[in-house]
């Protein structure tokens, strides 16, 4: 939906808010430590006698906070404002908390620890703030990840939502353009960047990268709509129908709005914004953690490649991912130099149905990289790909661009959720599974999401690479 982006970086301020208050907790004990001020008690245990008022103090300031609009959109973007907007919420946090500690704990409770964790909540939680505006979702990359979006029709409601897409000054959205068809977009209003008929949806599509398509016609007008909405619930794109009610094929159906604008959203793919924000979140500390152990096998596996076979340790490919978005994928190098030139002369040899190509025995394979893609070394480099934000530990393996040039229609939707490293493909056997069953556990996985599946999938790829299933 619309405001999928706007939720989740709500949230993420939320949690570095909640890091902060907990780093500034953590440094006023190191401040009573340094000035060796005794506690009142000294029987009751230091840290049992004042956790819980961190404990009470994150919830009580993420309420002040978002009642203050510091997870909206439109927050404060002027320093003075935005430090001001910051202040209360701590000030009050700390009255609420200070009460709290008057009538409950005045005897035990370290006056030191409390001045210096409300002054030092101050200075985090303010300067969180200020690295997010230094720091806007506006650099380069940042812009690569806005949300692409399509608008069916141009007349008055089109242009509106146009404008408003485009009225942020960090907008989340880019706007591609919108299309019009003679019974659709009779009415055009001046200003409307029209980049074609409603009969090149498809093409423009399957052509560039789009997340969103917004049908913002006129009710008479949406059943000619029928079958361009029935294309992008099948290839994945997410649709937004700021009118009625329509029936899906897959999809679900989630009434929404997007700045006062009623809509009704259809997606195929997860939309919940917190387990989404938990799944990156596993993301990032996983594929750290993962680099951080693998690294002397890491280090050890760039030797052996050096060693054994001329070329790069490294081998780079251009992948496609999340709605086409292409990125350059990593992997420790298993083949020849001269792999990808020799792959037309084996192409009969291919043992996998479809556009995949893979062989049992591939003679381009080195006697290291045999090893190596035996129990899935080369793929660690990965790792890097789920850090950055290209891939997900769990999720669609990554197609070349190639391969999905000749996907059939229904097969698409899988570029609708990020790629990863592993998925039911993976602990189903792998090459042993024909590429139409593998398309349709990709689909069973994003039409089933959750975060219990994504930890069983965890959990089983571990013994089907020890056991090497599937494995050429």
């Amino acid at each position: 939906m619309l405001t999928q982006q706007e939720k989740q970086a709500g949230y993420s301020l939320a949690l570095l808010d909640a890091l902060a208050l907990v780093l500034a907790f953590t440094c006023a004990f190191v401040v009573r430590l340094v000035f060796e001020i005794p506690f009142a008690s000294e029987g009751e245990p230091p840290l049992a006698a004042h956790i819980w008022s961190l404990l009470l103090s994150v919830p009580i300031f993420w309420v002040l906070a978002s009642s203050a609009g510091l997870y909206r959109r439109t927050r404060p973007k002027s320093k003075r404002r935005l430090l001001w907007a910051t202040i209360r919420p701590v000030a009050y946090m700390g009255l609420i908390v200070g009460t709290a500690v008057f009538l409950f704990q005045a005897d035990t409770y370290s006056r030191t620890i409390f001045f210096a964790y409300i002054a030092l909540s101050l200075v985090f939680v303010t300067g969180v703030r200020m690295l997010v505006r230094a720091f806007p979702a506006g650099s380069e990359r940042d812009a690569e990840q806005n949300r692409r979006v399509l608008i069916v029709g141009a007349g008055l409601e089109g242009v509106a939502i146009a404008r408003r897409l485009s009225s942020h000054e960090q907008p989340a959205y880019h706007l591609i353009g919108h299309l019009v068809e003679e019974r659709v977009g009779a009415e055009i209003v001046t200003g409307a960047s029209v980049v074609g008929g409603l009969s090149e949806l498809k093409v423009i599509v399957e052509e560039e990268v789009v997340d969103d398509v917004i049908f913002a016609v006129p009710f008479a007008a949406l059943p000619d709509c029928r079958p361009q909405i029935a294309w992008c619930e099948e290839v994945g794109v997410t649709v937004h129908l700021s009118l009625d009610f329509m029936g899906t094929l897959m999809a679900k159906t989630y009434p929404t709005n997007w700045d006062g604008i009623p809509m009704l959203t259809l997606s195929t793919t997860p939309q919940d914004a917190i387990a989404l924000l938990f799944k990156r979140i596993v993301d990032i500390g996983g594929s750290a953690f993962g680099l951080l152990v693998a690294s002397p096998v890491m280090i050890a596996c760039a030797l052996l490649i050096r060693i054994t076979s001329p070329g790069p340790v490294l081998f780079r490919q251009q992948r496609v991912g999340l709605n086409g978005r292409t990125f350059q994928l990593y992997k420790f190098r298993s083949m020849y130099r001269d792999a990808e030139r020799r792959q037309a002369e084996l192409q009969e040899m291919n043992e996998m149905s479809g556009p995949v190509f893979k062989i049992r025995r591939d003679p381009r394979v080195t006697p290291v990289g045999r090893l190596l893609r035996k129990f899935s070394i080369d793929e660690l480099p990965q790792l890097w790909n789920v850090l950055r934000g290209d891939m997900s530990l769990v999720g669609p393996r990554p197609p070349v661009p190639q391969e999905v040039r000749q996907y059939e229609r229904w097969q698409r939707r899988r570029l609708s959720m990020k790629p990863g490293l592993t998925c039911l493909w993976q602990i189903n056997g792998r090459n042993k599974v024909g590429f139409d069953e593998w398309m349709k556990l990709d689909l069973a996985y994003i039409d089933n999401w959750s975060i219990k599946l994504d930890i069983i999938i965890l959990l089983r790829t571990l013994p089907a690479v020890l056991l090497t299933r599937g494995a050429h």
